[in-house]
């Protein structure tokens, strides 16, 4: 490979890496347009959801074992 070919290959994947970069901010910004509120919300109330189902059953399981426990 010559120098001039390796200088013309650097200079490509130079433009390469650029043209990359700016796609990848597009899609960020694009990413961040299409967020919605009223998705936000509801995502948070199924974590809600999970976390006091999780709550109870761990609370329904510590109960069972007390009372395992206690009757033996």
């Amino acid at each position: 490979m010559t120098a001039m070919e390796r200088i013309d290959l650097q200079e490509l994947l130079v433009r390469i890496d650029e043209r990359v970069k700016s796609i990848q901010d597009d899609i960020r910004e694009i990413n961040l347009a299409r967020s919605c509120a009223s998705h936000t919300e509801k995502i948070k109330t199924l974590e809600r959801l999970v976390w006091g189902c999780l709550t109870v059953s761990t609370g329904l399981a510590a109960r069972l074992v007390y009372l395992a426990i206690a009757t033996s």
